[in-house]
């Protein structure tokens, strides 16, 4: 999962520049295994399977992804809810935070303070995090191309990419579903599993240290994806 070159962009990012949902999951969303029939991926080569994935998740529109995984060494809480080209993520270990919004033509962040001193260093992270004042930092307009890479982890191909070359695993079921494992040559102990039933959604993404991403609430509506109101927002340079 490329959460990791997510955190490092907007690191970077930060360093160069001075929500609950209502979900209202479809009776084929509760269920992605609903149907018993085998759906023929696990037959398939890895990336085939793979494609199966994104091409069933591109289908419901929308889903959530949340769990702990391991980031750069550190074991981080990721909650990333998408609807269509708009999502909500939230990132997270110890005190650190960072979330995101991209609704329509807007995409907004709002760092903690203790993420802009990881970014910055303590001194520096203060002083922007007195400056934004807990407001979303807009990522549009001037200014806003060092953020691209960060809102990437919106996207199914960039959610699901992996890191190294794509091997099938083991079949097993997964919290009850029938599901065929992807591991990862370039993340080794990473597992993303497919559904063998019903639709090839994924399932989860596991971790060699018992972490796990669990997908779920395939086609829901998430009304919590809007853009923060205006007085809400700092624009860099302001």
């Amino acid at each position: 999962m490329r959460t990791t070159a997510a955190v490092t962009a907007l690191t970077l990012a930060l360093t160069g520049c001075q929500s609950g949902s209502t979900a209202s999951p479809s009776p084929a969303a509760s269920s992605p295994a609903a149907a018993a029939t085998d759906n023929g991926v696990a037959a398939l080569e890895a990336d085939a399977i793979l494609a199966k994935a994104k091409a069933a998740l591109a289908s419901a529109k929308s889903f959530q992804a949340k769990g702990r995984t391991n980031l750069q060494g550190q074991d981080t809480d990721v909650d990333l809810k998408v609807s269509g080209a708009d999502f909500s993520a939230v990132m997270s270990f110890d005190k650190v935070k960072v979330e995101l919004i991209a609704a329509g033509e807007g995409k907004f962040l709002r760092p903690n303070e203790e993420f802009l001193a990881m970014a910055a260093g303590a001194e520096q992270g203060k002083l922007m995090a007195q400056s934004i004042n807990g407001r979303w930092i807009s990522a549009g307009g001037a200014g806003g191309e060092a953020f691209a890479q960060i809102f990437t982890i919106g996207t199914v191909d960039e959610f699901l990419a992996p890191d190294g070359t794509l091997t099938k695993g083991e079949q097993k079921e997964i919290d009850g579903k029938p599901a065929i494992g992807l591991k990862d040559a370039g993340d080794t102990g990473t597992v993303l599993w497919i559904a063998t039933t019903g639709e090839p959604l994924p399932l989860q993404i596991t971790g060699k240290d018992g972490d796990a991403v669990v997908f779920s609430d395939f086609g829901a509506t998430f009304s919590d994806i809007v853009a923060p109101p205006a007085d809400q927002i700092y624009v860099l340079g302001s």
